[in-house]
């Protein structure tokens, strides 16, 4: 998985110039390129919404399915894949480019979700 702050590196990479933190002007803070060029943080941005893309869509095959039937195991199944995969990533993405939010909070909040996911999914595996 793809961290916030690998992600705002690789954005840095891309664009080779400083980003400040979203609500702290006043602040020089700075994000640096670590460990590779432009090219790999392009190909490491375009993999992270490329996987967002995915989970999406595979919870909007969930989500027609469940319209179609209306039957509630396949709803709580929606909602755990929902919690499980495209979630943290929006929240981990939304977090990180907060700055009142730290990273033991964006943490606890992400793991919240996969963990409520898990359960949903189990509980309609041994329904």
């Amino acid at each position: 998985m793809i961290g916030t702050r690998a992600a705002a590196t690789a954005l840095a990479a891309v664009g080779q110039r400083s980003v400040p933190l979203v609500g702290r002007s006043n602040l020089a803070a700075q994000v640096d390129v670590v460990g590779g060029g432009a090219g790999l943080a392009a190909i490491t941005i375009a993999a992270f919404f490329l996987s967002v893309l995915l989970a999406v869509f595979v919870t909007y095959r969930f989500a027609r399915g469940y319209f179609r039937t209306r039957r509630r195991p396949l709803l709580f199944l929606t909602l755990g894949l929902l919690l499980l995969a495209p979630l943290p990533m929006f929240l981990r993405l939304a977090f990180g480019n907060v700055a009142w939010v730290t990273a033991t909070e964006r943490t606890v909040v992400v793991t919240a979700s996969k963990l409520c996911g898990l359960l949903l999914v189990l509980g309609v595996v041994h329904r």
